[in-house]
């Protein structure tokens, strides 16, 4: 395809509708629900139980869990509100998910800050006034989070959610906060010394290094770097084994959420818009089956370079005068000629290539012109030159017009001849 140096752009998706909720979506929101419905259940029984106990411990546990509740509501509304689109909005939300990871994030510092805050610099962990107890009922509660951490984590990785990934960094500290409590008033019964601190120090880790992980990703994205670098290089192969790519010049990944955004430019040796889309549409359909995670891919399209021009010349038997009627031409010549701003020595007068071959379908019953035409066309030409008679009727009056739409020069050489 050959178009006045102006590139096309071929964006995929162009029908889809404003909103559209996709089972991965579904299955996010379903898992922030019950995490949030759970949270705050656990969070309500270590109310109770520390103002029962008396611990001061499995209070400052709850009030840990209770800002756990706020931050997985506030996932969850990211979550929930990330596909929509508007006229404002037309890639959707999907940013919300990353700003909401950030905070929950913020949110796993500030907590492990608390329990070492709590453990060093002040009062440190406050027995129970019935230890066995309370032991049972915080191993009842680890347990259960346990549980659930294992879960989401899984759920997490298979739907590549930061925002699920927020809240499985939450689990983990509500985890280590459970342990703390658990080895407190463990300690307090065994007189075990500085078990406790070494225990918060290690929990404290875990919990530092699962922020540090979904701030990171988090911000990656929101600052739109190319982090997908596995997507990246898999669409790059693909798009390079395409016959019709010569060549990949750009490809941008940016992640958004839990999903990608796929920008290529590609230089591609095809004729007519139509066929161009279809390729792209195919593209499109191929890389979304390749990477699962892209939502939307735009493919910025541009005619492949060529340092010459391929001309056909049309002759009649002495190969000197130009043939005039298209689909009686006895002889073919075909010249690169190199580009005037090309650094090949060679000039018009000194193709890179040329050749004179015979008509293939001058003693066709029928549809010389058209079989020809076609012949031409598949060469590559980029020009066309003969004398037209443009007669009225005569099948050559169509030929510019034909040769227009595969966006080839015809130059009519009998109108050059004095």
């Amino acid at each position: 395809m050959r178009h006045s140096r102006s590139a096309l752009i071929l964006c995929t998706n162009m029908n889809t509708p404003r909103t559209t909720i996709k089972p991965a979506e579904l299955e996010k929101r379903r898992w922030m629900l019950g995490s949030t419905f759970l949270n705050t259940l656990l969070a309500v029984a270590k109310l109770g139980w520390g103002i029962f106990s008396g611990s001061t411990v499995v209070l400052a546990d709850a009030i840990h869990s209770i800002s756990d509740v706020v931050g997985a509501l506030l996932v969850y509304a990211a979550v929930r509100f990330a596909p929509h689109r508007s006229k404002r909005f037309p890639l959707g939300l999907y940013k919300l998910e990353d700003m909401a990871a950030v905070v929950a994030g913020l949110g796993v510092l500030f907590a492990g800050y608390e329990i070492l805050h709590s453990v060093f610099v002040g009062k440190g962990v406050a027995s129970s006034s019935i230890p066995i107890a309370t032991l049972a009922f915080m191993a009842v509660i680890i347990l259960t989070q346990l549980s659930f951490y294992l879960y989401e984590r899984k759920a997490a990785l298979r739907l590549r959610s930061p925002g699920l990934n927020s809240d499985v960094a939450n689990w983990l500290g509500d985890i280590g906060a459970g342990m703390v409590v658990i080895i407190g008033v463990g300690g307090d019964l065994l007189h075990i010394p500085y078990i406790q601190e070494i225990a918060v120090i290690i929990i404290a880790l875990l919990i530092f290094h699962s922020a540090y992980e979904v701030l990171r990703d988090g911000i990656l994205s929101l600052l739109d770097a190319s982090v997908a670098h596995e997507e990246k290089q898999l669409a790059r192969e693909y798009l390079e084994s395409i016959p019709t790519v010569r060549h990949v010049r750009e490809i941008i990944v940016r992640k958004a959420g839990s999903v990608l955004f796929l920008k290529a430019t590609l230089e591609m040796d095809t004729r007519g818009f139509e066929q161009a889309h279809e390729l792209v549409n195919a593209m499109e359909v191929r890389l979304k089956d390749k990477i699962p995670a892209l939502e939307k891919v735009t493919i910025h399209y541009e005619p492949a370079r060529k340092s010459y021009n391929r001309v056909a010349t049309l002759y009649d038997q002495d190969c000197k005068t130009p043939a005039t009627s298209f689909g009686k031409a006895e002889c073919i010549l075909l010249e690169d000629i190199p580009h005037a701003d090309s650094s090949t020595p060679q000039s018009a007068d000194n193709p890179l290539h040329k050749t004179c071959v015979k008509n293939p379908f001058l003693d066709d019953a029928h549809g010389k012109a058209l079989k020809l035409a076609v012949w031409l066309i598949r060469n590559g030409i980029d020009e066309l030159r003969f004398g037209i008679r443009n007669a009225p009727g005569d099948d050559n009056s169509l030929l510019p017009d034909l040769f227009n739409a595969s966006a080839i020069k015809v130059t009519n050489l009998k109108e050059k001849q004095p």
